[in-house]
């Protein structure tokens, strides 16, 4: 077997599958390496669903990538014969001066992304689920919507397979030995050559690249599902009447969630999770952090909110919680990525496009300095 490649992508999650499927057919020599069978439930990219939304309350800098997110994840759609998106809108919910809904109003009106702006008695007339204070505002962006995770990893892999690319999976990266003209990458099956390399490992990256010493923290993320046994209040929670949301119920603290697409409403906090070892996550939820978020549900929405069941994932965060894009600074031939922070899986239609572009030499057609590296070494 040729264990030689132009490009090698370490990692098959949300964006190294995307950086292995943009690479594939284009003529290089591609492969995929991804220590467990993609998509699996030990990383960040599991969970049933993920929020789309162009009202960005992290930054304006973000929407024009989250613009063109969208177009290449109707591409992929159309490619596929997939439904990978669907829309139902999103509110944006919190105190008008509040994070949440100053940043998605600045980004809106900054881009030009069309919204509303609704107060507490408009909030609790348009969505019946929703219980809201008498001082809470909100955002309705009504592009925003719902992508299944799962089924975009598979997709990316499937298609970047049928292109050409080799995948190699339950496959351990032991080491990563750089030369001149060539990077040599042991696991523990097999050694690969290639010229270039894209490292998109999520919470492991620190593990495979300690010498740049990032300043990365991984994060606990438990996500919960709730039964409503209120039958009056059930077709209000079903999209199409309730958008995906993201709450600030008090300064600086928020969940976010989903519609019930048949499992259950969908509730998680952002973050607030504990710090953890990526191969020392534990799966196992508390009574605690069920009854937490169960009164959550029972305080911000219409429902009598009975627990089903709860799923763990992790949060690799910077500390300013933009994302890493970027060259290794001392070899332009490994490109690292870390869309990272709980905000990243969105963009990668974008960002696994944007990555095959640095590792083929093309023009990428954004500004990724705000993404360097370098801001975190800065004097």
């Amino acid at each position: 077997m040729n264990k030689k490649f132009d490009v090698i992508v370490l990692g098959l999650g949300a964006h190294g599958s995307a950086a292995v499927y943009h690479l594939s057919g284009s003529g290089y020599a591609v492969a995929g390496i991804d220590r467990f069978m993609p998509p699996h439930s030990f990383g960040s990219s599991h969970g049933q669903s993920r929020i789309i939304r162009q009202a960005y309350h992290e930054s304006p800098m973000y929407v024009p990538l989250v613009m063109e997110a969208y177009n290449l994840w109707h591409e992929l759609e159309n490619i596929s014969g997939k439904q990978l998106l669907i829309r139902t809108g999103g509110i944006f919910l919190g105190h008008e001066e509040g994070m949440v809904v100053k940043g998605a109003r600045l980004s809106a009106e900054t881009h030009k992304v069309a919204y509303e702006y609704l107060k507490g008695d408009e909030i609790a007339e348009r969505f019946p689920a929703l219980r809201p204070a008498e001082d809470t505002v909100a955002v309705l962006e009504q592009e925003a919507g719902i992508l299944f995770p799962e089924e975009c990893i598979k997709t990316n892999l499937e298609l970047a397979a049928g292109n050409g690319a080799a995948l190699f999976y339950n496959e351990m990266v032991r080491s990563v030995i750089s030369e001149p003209g060539c990077i040599t990458i042991t696991t523990d099956k097999n050694t690969y050559q290639s010229k270039k390399i894209i490292i998109t490992v999520g919470a492991w990256l620190n593990e495979l690249l300690p010498e740049l010493q990032l300043p990365l923290s991984i994060k606990r993320q438990v996500v919960f599902w709730f039964k409503n046994t209120d039958a009056q209040i059930q077709p209000f929670i079903q999209p199409g009447k309730l958008p995906v949301y993201i709450w600030e119920y008090t300064p600086g603290r928020m969940f976010y969630g989903f519609p019930d697409l048949g499992k259950g409403l969908k509730i998680a906090p952002h973050h607030e999770g504990q710090p953890v070892h990526p191969d020392l996550l534990s799966k196992d939820v508390t009574t605690q952090e069920i009854e937490q978020v169960q009164s959550l549900a029972n305080t911000y929405f219409s429902i009598n909110a009975v627990f089903d069941y709860s799923d763990v994932c992790m949060y690799t965060n910077t500390p300013d919680e933009h994302f890493i894009i970027d060259h290794h600074p001392e070899n332009n031939n490994i490109i690292i990525a870390s869309p990272c922070s709980g905000h990243g899986f969105k963009f990668s239609s974008v960002t696994g496009k944007i990555l095959a572009d640095m590792a083929t030499g093309q023009d990428t057609g954004f500004d990724l300095s705000p993404f360097s590296t370098a801001r975190f070494f800065r004097q």
